[in-house]
């Protein structure tokens, strides 16, 4: 509902700002709205955890196309407001897929290899504190504000601020599962990110850089008794975590899936540069694909060290 307000808003902007923005949005994944502040101050107050939706410049707009990506300054609101309150009746599930959402975000941006040492520095800080944090308590109020803080924390840091914007790149793989299959964006990220990084791991520079991703997770795994090579330890945590992945398509919808990307965000595009539906389609084949249905009686451990959580232990 954040992004649907913040993308409303732009209503109250000069010059049909959001008539151009859906207009763009029908025929492009990614829309850049014209430089301006917000045409009006814009309060959010997120009932969910690892969006940073409240402290970012993005909205996804879903349209007859899918999901598409929306940003620009215009978008970013005023004040944000974190009421634990708001976060109460959170489901473990929904939490724990927004730390995974809030650390993949710090991930995605540690697989380019033009960062600079304060990113580094500040995704790695921000990514043991989000890891420690939902060891310890993910439950009490304070807790579940604290990973919240930390989410929106992912926007105020330099961790995100390198110069290439489009460093996440599982995030647009991502989208497209989410948006065809019909599942939550977790979960679709949960089934292509081992994927993703495998190839990046591989040395496939068009995914991301190998020699950034490792350190990155050699620098924030320890202490989780997870796998130190970076494919094999986040699949760990998401099993680890519960988080449910989307059931295997079709070999026909994979294909309309891989076409998808390449058309969305593919070939010449900026945001996955050189990968075309043969790259796409290789992928979703390899992904990790659930053996169960999504939404099954799977509940969330939160323990990352090992072993099980019940869901009600802090």
């Amino acid at each position: 509902m954040l992004d649907a307000g913040k993308i409303a808003a732009l209503a109250a902007a000069r010059g049909r700002l959001l008539d151009y923005t859906l207009g763009h949005a029908s025929s492009a994944a990614l829309t850049f709205v014209p430089d301006a502040p917000p045409p009006v101050d814009i309060v959010a107050v997120p009932t969910t955890l690892g969006t940073s939706s409240e402290t970012n410049s993005v909205g996804i707009l879903k349209n007859e196309h899918g999901h598409r990506l929306i940003v620009g300054r215009a978008l970013t609101p005023r004040h944000a407001v974190l009421d634990p309150c708001a976060l109460a009746t959170l489901a473990p599930l929904a939490v724990g897929e927004g730390v995974m959402e809030a650390f993949l975000r710090l991930a995605g941006a540690s697989t380019s290899p033009r960062r600079s040492i304060r990113q580094h520095t500040d995704a790695v800080a921000l990514g043991r504190a989000l890891l420690e944090s939902a060891t310890r308590d993910t439950s009490s109020a304070a807790g579940r504000l604290r990973l919240a803080r930390l989410s929106a924390a992912t926007q105020r840091t330099a961790a995100l601020r390198g110069p290439d914007p489009y460093s996440a790149r599982h995030w647009y793989a991502a989208n497209e599962v989410a948006s065809h299959l019909e599942v939550r964006k977790m979960v679709a990220t949960a089934t292509v990110i081992a994927a993703v990084w495998r190839r990046i791991c591989a040395g496939d520079v068009r995914w991301g850089d190998r020699d950034s991703l490792e350190l990155f997770w050699r620098s924030v795994a320890c202490g989780m008794a997870a796998p130190l090579d970076p494919p094999s330890g986040i699949a760990t945590l998401i099993e680890r975590w519960g988080i449910p992945r989307a059931p295997r398509p079709t070999a026909s919808e994979i294909d309309r899936i891989a076409e998808a990307m390449e058309r969305a965000w593919g070939d010449r595009h900026p945001m996955l540069p050189g990968l075309v539906a043969d790259d796409f389609g290789d992928l979703l084949r390899d992904s990790d694909w659930s053996p169960r249905p999504v939404g099954g009686d799977r509940r969330p451990s939160m323990n990352l060290r090992g072993g099980e959580t019940n869901e009600h232990e802090g």
